[in-house]
């Protein structure tokens, strides 16, 4: 599965992406958009609420970037 998302992200010239950095995007995006930590937990099979809350925090940067580029 790996080396067929590498291989998506060479096609695309997506420089430095990875399926890491993809599932980061994911449960972050999960959780911008209001979705259950334990929803998230669950879809990227993390065993434990702690290992999933670093999207909390991940999800608060995004959020806190987004807000100061478009302040009014």
């Amino acid at each position: 599965m790996q080396y067929m998302v590498k291989s998506y992200f060479d096609q695309a010239s997506a420089k430095g992406a990875s399926v890491h950095s993809l599932r980061h995007t994911f449960g972050t995006q999960m959780v911008s958009g209001g979705t259950k930590l334990d929803v998230v937990r669950k879809a990227l099979g993390h065993e434990s609420l702690k290992t999933t809350s670093i999207y909390v925090d991940l999800a608060r940067e995004v959020m806190d970037k987004e807000s100061q580029e478009n302040a009014l």
